[in-house]
């Protein structure tokens, strides 16, 4: 901690990139999802050719969606740093593992949604030019990578839930049911592993278990934790504020 540091310069970046998490969210659904017509996605049982004839007409939209989504995926990072720095105060005299985790896996969370991008981006580069059966392939490469990359992403949300089940403030900084919904939705991510067995029914990409659900218990958890990192730092700035107070004594005897 760098006492000669303000409050309000020690947290302006930690609201920034907790601003982030939001401005991810919208830009992902507007881009990856409506843009990218992937909310919902294209049926895997569709044929090569219907699948085909879909890049060849919407193109253009593929094509921005997918910039769009590489453009704005990376907000993801600066995101999951606004909750490692919120984390690292729940047991600052502890041992740094859950928040660790969190900031590695949410880090990484990064790479899935960006590369599974850049399938659907080639598919649309050149439809014409490519068979049905390519597109076809390309298309799935980026549902299989963005779905089954998911263990990646339980990381931290676990880790989320297990550090503030351990905050010992009268008033935890993430309340117990928020830690325990993280825990929740990290591991329903589990039925994941499903998805290539079926291309039709709930477990397939489109389907309401697979595409529905987990999607809407994932952007649900971006909600619910940027709202609880926004309500823990003017706490933290009242904690650091205290501590600086009990310090300065000591810092001028030491001068």
């Amino acid at each position: 901690m760098n006492p000669a540091m303000s409050n309000a310069a020690y947290f302006k970046y930690w609201r920034a990139c907790a601003a982030t998490g939001p401005v991810f969210l919208a830009a992902f659904i507007l881009c990856w999802g409506v843009l990218g017509y992937n909310i919902p996605p294209i049926p895997a049982d569709f044929t090569a050719d219907q699948l085909a004839e879909h890049f060849r007409t919407h193109y253009n939209e593929v094509r921005a969606g997918m910039a769009g989504a590489m453009l704005f995926g990376v907000l993801y990072l600066p995101w999951t740093l606004s909750i490692t720095k919120v984390m690292e105060w729940i047991n600052p005299n502890d041992n740094n593992m859950m928040s660790t985790l969190q900031m590695w896996g949410g880090g990484l969370t990064v790479v899935p949604l960006v590369t599974s991008s850049v399938f659907w981006l080639t598919a649309a580069y050149r439809p014409d030019a490519l068979s049905p059966v390519t597109l076809q392939m390309l298309y799935d490469q980026g549902w299989l990578l963005i779905d089954m990359f998911y263990a990646i992403t339980t990381i931290p949300m676990v880790a989320i839930g297990v550090g503030g089940l351990n905050d010992q403030r009268s008033r935890p900084l993430f309340p117990r049911w928020a830690c325990w919904y993280s825990i929740w939705a990290g591991l329903s991510f589990l039925f994941e592993l499903l998805m290539p067995f079926f291309k039709s029914g709930l477990f397939a990409r489109q389907g309401w278990l697979n595409f529905w659900v987990e999607f809407l218990v994932w952007f649900l958890y971006i909600v619910v934790v940027t709202w609880y990192v926004f309500k823990a730092i003017p706490r933290l700035e009242q904690e650091r504020a205290a501590l600086l107070t009990q310090e300065r004594p000591a810092r001028l005897a030491a001068a």
